[in-house]
């Protein structure tokens, strides 16, 4: 039986709001239920997502796959039972992939990380840079990641403008780090996306835990580290959702979803359509 793939760009309107730590604990909770799941990092400039992953000494990346040098599958590294398509760290090797990048190459890339998994995870850079504009394009979903604050939720709601514009449906957010030292309550954050957007769901609220401090520094995603804290809790009950949403806006299954994935990333890398 085939997969039906899901292209997901997990994003923020600024930097700080844990979007990383939510990609890669939320990858590693879909893969505890059954789930076959690719993370790619998409912050081609500033990559971090290995580090939270806890592979950081990876000799093979994204890079190498976009310009020819190594298959996907030699790019894949495997951890806590998921598969991690790591950036490079140096800036200068970010200039190199894009201004080689072909067609092409980007189209079989795309084909064989779907044809492999049930959820393409997409790693987001904050804020509004080409890298970030990239990452929501290549996706069918995106979900949106903010803290309670005035300052989050303004920068969060321009992403979401953006990602209508390219054409990526809004799953929903995530408020990161909830809790009495908040300055909005969730319903508040609701509230705002609803006379903003329209109706934008809070998916889940993950709560303020020093656990994940601990287990940043320790290169464990916190779903591991500590599974009965509260923060991993609210990211397994994400994880419960979106694996668990049926109703989708498209038609799932591999064929449109590859196609529809590879358009979007090719013309987001090269300018050019498909």
């Amino acid at each position: 039986m085939r997969v039906k793939p899901r292209s997901i760009s997990i994003t923020s309107g600024k930097g700080g709001t844990g979007k990383t730590a939510i990609t890669a604990n939320l990858g590693v909770a879909l893969g505890a239920l059954g789930k076959k799941v690719i993370i790619l990092d998409g912050d081609l400039a500033m990559a971090n997502l290995g580090i939270v992953m806890g592979l950081t000494k990876c000799e093979t990346n994204f890079f190498d796959v976009l310009l020819g040098k190594v298959d996907v599958n030699e790019a894949l590294h495997t951890n806590y039972g998921i598969k991690v398509i790591p950036c490079g760290f140096r800036f200068e090797d970010a200039h190199d992939a894009l201004s080689k990048v072909k067609r092409e190459r980007v189209e079989e890339v795309i084909k064989e990380m779907l044809r492999e998994t049930e959820f393409l995870l997409i790693d987001a850079p904050a804020g509004m840079a080409d890298t970030t504009l990239i990452s929501i394009a290549a996706a069918r979903e995106m979900l949106s990641v903010c803290n309670p604050t005035y300052a989050s939720l303004v920068d969060v709601y321009k992403t979401i403008r953006i990602a209508n514009i390219l054409g990526s449906w809004t799953r929903g957010l995530v408020v990161n780090r909830t809790g009495k030292a908040a300055d909005l309550s969730v319903d508040e954050v609701e509230q705002f996306m609803g006379r903003a957007l329209g109706s934008v769901p809070v998916l889940a609220d993950i709560p303020e835990d020093p656990k994940v401090q601990e287990a940043e520094r320790e290169g464990i995603p916190v779903v591991v580290y500590e599974p009965e804290c509260e923060a991993s809790v609210a990211i397994n009950e994400l994880a419960k959702v979106i694996a668990g949403e049926t109703d989708l806006p498209y038609t799932p299954w591999g064929e449109r979803e590859v196609g529809e994935t590879t358009k979007r990333l090719i013309r987001a890398l090269t300018g050019r359509r498909a």
